[in-house]
């Protein structure tokens, strides 16, 4: 009987109560090989240690080598993908390794060289070839052509550059008119377009969603036929609710469309203003910028409901019917004066507003425009073609509705000298048209006299007249001093309500005699 062997068992669980098999009672029947070398290897025990005693020369990082935490890559979080994508302007390549870059075909086509025998492929000569070989007068193989090197890798070009922004601009305009290509100037030029770029302007797709196709093309240009007070730079106002309730019948209120928006000085926050003004002024370092100016912002609407089909009519200059008297005497009402005038009642004052300034070079209004849906006098139906014209804006402001000022009669809020700011403010605005100046018309035209080429000699013009008026008005100023020695004096350029009795009403594009009438309108302008 063959001797019990025991072997070593390493068990996951603890055994309490052991009863280990007897040994068979029969000899065994294959010879007992002595395994005793093999068997410390086919233990669990042996596949364990060797995991713990041998550790993995496998040396990773926190990320396994996969920069998965986006956080220290720089403008990932603001849009800017630069950092994960390869440049848009590849490095230069050492000369050295430009042979490295090329191709198999590149290789291919070069063919066997003279100097270089074990490259040259095994083919029979002929009888006739070996003739043509012995000829002396014949040169036994043909001249070596001198290939050309490969070229100097281009200079690479910046993407800001002044010289690759206007041939990118200019190449714009080659891929959208490619029949004005023969006709633009020698200096004027452009980056080569691509297969890719005219297939995208002929067939162009969304950047997210691929089933949608567009249905109309706008260009984007300059509307230079407008201006403003602001150097041709427009607000965008956005309200924190609706200044005017609906009307009975659910319908929106239009005559915000054509109301009067003006701006005054702040009573209440402008001496803490002027304060932190003065600190910054003084030490920027150390102080803050306070920001814009705070102002009172009151909100007019035309008196009558149902005015703003007439007053959008007198507001447009292409018009031919804006001087129309019976489209303006049912709007015309007496002034204090005795003058009729359009009446605008206040019906809200804002005296809290964020106020963001942009830069107008990248923020614009667009407004689509097709001459086919508008009227026949419109000033659009001169150019060609449907586009979106672009207004730059230079400054966002968000009205803030002011609880205490929704009633008149409650919660009115006081300013520096104790009185309520709504006493300051005009209750209603009667409004007048007349012709710009010469300084109006200048700061108007600003925009289209830095831009417009064609425009260059009425801008001069208009310089010249706006400095004109500056030199009259400086003139005038000298001569109201002499008259007035104490440095107290009342100019009254008006006459009473009687003298102007039998003067009709003013028309739209007729300057009016009432000067206190001009410079109420003149603020209006400004504020709106």
């Amino acid at each position: 009987m063959a001797d019990a062997k025991t072997f070593k068992q390493d068990m996951v669980v603890s055994i309490r109560y052991r009863n280990d098999l007897p040994p068979p009672p029969m000899p065994p029947k294959l010879l007992d090989i002595d395994t005793g070398g093999l068997a410390q290897y086919l233990t669990t025990g042996y596949a364990s240690g060797l995991a713990k005693r041998e550790e993995p020369n496998i040396e990773v990082d926190a990320e396994g080598g996969m920069p998965i935490d986006m956080i220290g890559i720089p403008g990932y979080f603001l849009g800017d993908e630069s950092a994960i994508m390869a440049p848009e302007i590849l490095p230069v390549l050492d000369p050295a390794d430009q042979a490295l870059m090329m191709s198999f075909e590149q290789l291919k086509s070069q063919g066997a060289k003279n100097n270089v025998s074990f490259l040259r492929k095994s083919q029979y000569m002929t009888a006739s070839q070996s003739a043509k070989t012995n000829d002396p007068f014949v040169r036994p193989s043909p001249r070596p052509q001198k290939t050309a090197g490969p070229k100097p890798p281009p200079t690479p070009i910046s993407r800001d550059d002044p010289e690759n922004i206007k041939r990118q601009i200019q190449k714009g305009f080659d891929l959208a008119n490619p029949e004005s290509i023969a006709a633009r100037p020698k200096e004027a030029k452009a980056n080569p377009i691509s297969v890719a770029e005219r297939e995208a302007w002929e067939r162009p797709t969304h950047p997210d969603n691929r089933k949608l196709d567009p249905l109309e093309y706008y260009p984007i240009i300059p509307d230079l036929d407008t201006g403003t007070d602001m150097a041709s730079n427009w607000q965008a106002l956005k309200f924190d609710k609706s200044p005017l309730p609906p009307l009975k019948n659910g319908r929106r209120d239009d005559r915000i469309d054509v109301g009067l928006l003006m701006a005054s000085e702040n009573p209440e926050l402008m001496p803490a203003w002027r304060a932190k003004k003065e600190a910054y002024d003084a030490n920027p370092e150390e102080y803050s910028d306070p920001g814009p100016e705070p102002y009172t912002w009151a909100l007019s609407v035309p008196k009558q409901p149902d005015s703003t089909s007439r007053l959008r009519q007198l507001f447009d200059d292409s018009n031919p019917h804006k001087d129309d008297q019976d489209l303006m005497y049912p709007l015309l009402e007496e002034s204090a004066d005795g003058s009729l005038r359009i009446p605008f009642e206040r019906t809200r004052v804002y005296t809290d507003a964020v106020r963001q300034e942009v830069d107008p070079r990248r923020v614009v209004a667009l407004s689509l425009v097709d001459p086919a849906k508008l009227p026949k006098h419109s000033r659009f139906q001169k150019r060609e073609g449907r586009a979106a014209y672009y207004y730059p804006i230079y400054e966002r402001v968000k009205m803030k509705a002011d609880r205490g000022q929704l009633s008149k009669s409650r919660n009115k809020r006081l300013g520096a000298n104790g009185d309520s700011i709504e006493d300051d403010l005009p209750d209603q605005v009667m409004v007048s048209f007349r012709e710009p100046d010469a300084r109006e018309r200048h700061i108007r035209n600003e925009f289209r006299g830095r831009n417009d080429a064609s425009f260059a000699a009425q801008w001069e013009e208009l310089e010249r007249e706006a400095a004109a008026l500056e030199e009259r008005e400086r003139a005038e100023m000298g001569l109201e001093d002499e008259d007035v020695p104490t440095g107290k004096g009342e100019v009254n350029g008006n006459g009473n309500g009687a003298e102007r009795g039998d003067t009709p009403p003013p028309t739209n594009g007729h300057r009016h005699d009432d000067r206190d009438a001009d410079a109420e309108e003149d603020e209006d302008m400004r504020d709106d």
